[in-house]
């Protein structure tokens, strides 16, 4: 098996992955699925920010590259607002304090050196996860 369809290397593709499926109607992706996987990012996140900022795809450790970071954490937010309102609060939480730490001393976020759109990339992803980290109004 490729190390990138390991556990370790899937972290960040398997939300969306969850996500389309659940959305599209298989009945297989349930909250709890989607809270294990929640669970699963946070906890073994080391092995998505080992690849952050590396400028060559899919050169670190199960072979995760460092465009999986922010693109894995939205999906992840976006699988937050499939639970019921009163279960997401623990997972939105987890999520911010993956996102918050990362910003840089200029403001931006970013995770992979993409021709010149990386910080507003980075950025974007960043604050579109971190809009679904607060608490419904």
């Amino acid at each position: 098996m490729r190390e990138i369809n390991r556990p370790g290397g899937s972290l960040g593709r398997s939300q969306c992955c969850n996500l389309a499926l659940r959305v599209w109607g298989d009945a297989a992706i349930t909250d709890n699925v989607l809270k294990h996987w929640l669970y699963r990012l946070y906890e073994r996140n080391g092995w998505l920010d080992i690849g952050r900022k590396r400028p060559i795809p899919h050169e670190s450790w199960f072979q995760v590259a460092g465009y999986f970071y922010y693109f894995g954490h939205y999906y992840a937010a976006m699988c937050v607002d499939q639970l019921p309102a009163a279960e997401r609060a623990p997972y939105q939480a987890m999520l911010a304090d993956l996102i918050v730490p990362l910003q840089e001393k200029n403001g931006c976020w970013w995770d992979y050196p993409l021709y010149d759109y990386h910080r507003p990339y980075g950025t974007a992803m960043a604050m579109m996860t971190l809009k679904r980290c607060l608490p419904a109004e």
